[in-house]
């Protein structure tokens, strides 16, 4: 069997009932986490960020897991969950129903069109950083310079605002 690598996955939605998306969605993931075991941050809302103007806010939230997957594999799986979940080709950071990015995936790197490894933005992102966080203080992310809350704090407000504590963990 090969080796799991720790992945984790930003998730957001600024259409519909967010919160049932997003919900909806984690319980998705959870048959794709290695051995079962998935850390599910709470939820945050915050506002868009470039994009369209006058988007609702989004309610975002980081699940963090294991997986033997390929980064490529794993990746397609995500998308096919956006199009289950209703989301629609759109303009670029526009509304959606569900948005899954995969931010790391253990210490892999990858720059493809199809996927960039780590994530080139995720370090700047009060609504990705908030939720991990919220899930560990001290968490050091495969390729960061440092602790979570330390990117954080050198964020500029706004920050995301606590929505739901809805911290989950399944083991």
């Amino acid at each position: 069997m090969p080796s799991s690598d720790p992945v984790a996955i930003a998730l957001g939605s600024n259409l519909g009932d967010s919160l049932a998306t997003l919900t909806w969605a984690v319980a998705a993931l959870e048959p794709m986490a290695e051995g079962g075991v998935l850390r599910c941050s709470p939820w945050f809302r915050s506002a868009a960020v470039g994009g369209p103007p006058n988007q609702p806010d989004y309610v975002n939230g980081v699940v963090l897991m294991h997986s033997s997957w390929s980064p490529v594999t794993l990746l397609r799986r995500l998308q096919a969950l956006e199009r289950q979940a209703g989301r629609q080709p759109g303009p670029l950071w526009g509304p959606r129903v569900l948005d899954l990015d995969l931010l790391w995936f253990g210490q892999r790197r990858s720059a493809t069109p199809e996927l960039l490894l780590p994530h080139p933005r995720w370090q700047q992102r009060s609504f990705v950083l908030a939720p991990l966080v919220a899930l560990d203080p001290r968490l050091v992310a495969p390729h960061a310079p440092c602790s979570c809350e330390e990117l954080l704090s050198n964020c500029s407000p706004p920050y995301p605002r606590l929505l739901y504590y809805g911290l989950r963990q399944r083991t």
